[in-house]
């Protein structure tokens, strides 16, 4: 076996070892009420027999899986990783057009710091997401919209950010002739909304104004359910809690502050794909057990 080869599989063993035991519920509480996080009653997320699902990243740096590679600055490659859906051709963190679809792949290629405020894209958490989802009808498209180093009012509707992701969500939808649903989006922010008091009423907006506009955008009458994977900013936490416990589109999956960091703030590769893995899981709780199968 070529050493190519040796680390692929190393790689994958790791990845199917790693994702049922870091599925996080233990890193973190979850929905329904267990690892006594108080939340709302959870809604069941509706998943259409459509030919495409697009499952998308929001937030600040560690949505783009910046800096998530094996050891910052020394080592910035990305473990190989398997075919797990599709992505806009420019990208998972679309750089130029999203007029076609390719098989999903993080990169490290540059992207433009003005536009994304990223130094070195990783492992997204999309991979391990997807990854978790394997077994779906369908296929699924991941792609990425945030921007770093940017607080909530930066992310929210008529934002750069937020017409971004719209952007993406209308470029699936063509491409997919139609057959295409939103069923989820990751939400993984907070680091710049240390001590804003405004926190959990502009996430509870920002995610009523995207459950509008995505459905709009994409045709579908099924609520969006978002997939939170905590901050590890204390006060913002408990915000996201907060907003967890009253939207019950709104879920807990993972918690940024138990995962390993390349650089004291941003996630290794293995930790975006645990948060992934946790964030995807989740999705499959939520996910009714028929709508696995039709």
């Amino acid at each position: 076996m070529t050493s190519g080869k040796v680390n692929e599989a190393q790689t994958l063993n790791f990845v199917r070892a790693t994702c049922p035991a870091l599925l996080c519920l233990a890193l973190c509480c979850c929905g329904g009420g267990s690892g006594g996080c108080p939340v709302g009653p959870q809604q069941r997320m509706a998943v259409e027999a459509s030919a495409f699902q697009h499952i998308l990243s929001y937030g600040q740096s560690l949505s783009l899986g910046e800096r998530s590679v094996d050891r910052w600055p020394t080592d910035v490659t990305i473990p190989p990783e398997q075919n797990v859906g599709l992505m806009f051709a420019s990208g998972v963190i679309p750089r130029g057009g999203i007029n076609a679809l390719v098989p999903f792949a993080d990169s490290t290629a540059p992207v433009d710091i003005g536009a994304w405020n990223i130094d070195m894209p990783g492992v997204t958490p999309l991979y391990g997401a997807l990854l978790e989802l394997e077994g779906l009808p369908g296929a699924r498209i991941g792609s990425a919209a945030g921007r770093g180093g940017t607080p909530i009012a930066g992310l929210s509707k008529g934002t750069a950010p937020y017409a971004r992701l719209i952007s993406q969500v209308a470029a699936g939808r063509a491409l997919s002739s139609g057959h295409y649903s939103v069923p989820a989006i990751i939400w993984m922010q907070g680091e710049s909304d240390a001590g804003n008091p405004n926190y959990a009423a502009q996430l509870r907006q920002l995610f009523a104004d995207l459950d509008v506009d995505v459905r709009a955008t994409a045709g579908q009458a099924q609520t969006v359910h978002f997939f939170i994977c905590l901050t590890a900013v204390r006060d913002v936490a408990l915000a996201q809690r907060q907003v967890a416990a009253t939207m019950p589109n709104v879920h807990i999956a993972s918690d940024a502050s138990t995962l390993p960091k390349s650089d004291g703030t941003h996630l290794t590769a293995q930790g975006s794909l645990a948060a992934g893995c946790a964030l995807g899981a989740h999705m499959r709780t939520v996910i009714p057990a028929s709508e696995w199968n039709p």
